[in-house]
């Protein structure tokens, strides 16, 4: 649940049929970006990273942090949107947070900080700070938190209130509005205990517009990192 940099794939899948995968990879697994890619793209890849991703016609980036080490989060694309950051966060805070601005939808890449530290983050959020925004819009990333008992076998999750204020600031849980009863997990402890840690919260427009949410677990259970990936199919 730490040390990691979350990586989004939006690829395109058809004319109106936008795909968003978002993976949240370890700094050991950076080094097998041909593997990430390789898996979200279901073909072979050996090329150096930056070839790896324009291979995949990923020519679009942006990061909301570019400094060595630093866990961050990232998103590379087909389509050209523009780049969204926020330096008024706090140092830590404008690292775990990018967004993409595409014609019909904004997507917001997330990766939340351990224990108490990611409170400010979620007010952030539920504050509506980011805003303003399109219409359709959605977050999705590694939240590091979840609902107790629901996502998490017990009780252990910090800023879970934050977490069940996102649907009350007009985000939706994308997965668990169409899951209400299911039990899946993204990471799994070293002790065996799984999370549902990594999430996507779309505004009610882009919700409506989603065809398909579900998790991969290929990648985690192959080893290419430690994470599930986590696929939404939205309609643009």
């Amino acid at each position: 649940m730490s040390g990691r940099s979350v990586w989004l794939f939006p690829f395109t899948m058809a004319v109106v049929y936008v795909g968003i995968t978002s993976l949240s990879i370890t700094e050991t697994s950076q080094s097998n970006l041909s593997g990430v890619l390789g898996h979200v793209y279901s073909t072979p890849i050996t090329a150096t990273e930056s070839q790896l991703v324009l291979a995949q016609g990923l020519a679009h980036f942006a990061a909301a942090s570019i400094a060595p080490k630093e866990n961050s989060v990232c998103i590379c694309s087909r389509l050209p949107f523009v780049p969204r950051t926020y330096p008024n966060l706090s140092l830590d805070d404008r690292r775990r947070l990018v967004g993409a601005h595409f014609e019909d939808i904004e997507v917001f890449g997330v990766y939340f900080a351990q224990n108490q530290a990611k409170a400010s983050l979620f007010q952030f959020l539920i504050d509506g700070a980011y805003k303003p925004a399109e219409l359709s819009h959605l977050f999705i990333g590694d939240f590091n938190t979840g609902l107790h008992g629901i996502d998490e076998k017990g009780s252990t999750f910090y800023c879970a209130e934050h977490f069940s204020a996102l649907p009350k600031a007009g985000l939706a849980d994308s997965w668990r509005s169409r899951n209400p009863t299911e039990k899946e997990f993204s990471w799994y402890s070293q002790a065996g205990n799984g999370f549902r840690i990594d999430h996507v919260f779309s505004s009610a427009a882009a919700d409506s517009q989603i065809q398909s949410v579900y998790y991969d677990h290929i990648p985690r259970e192959s080893g290419i990192t430690d994470h599930s990936a986590l696929v939404v199919g939205i309609a643009i």
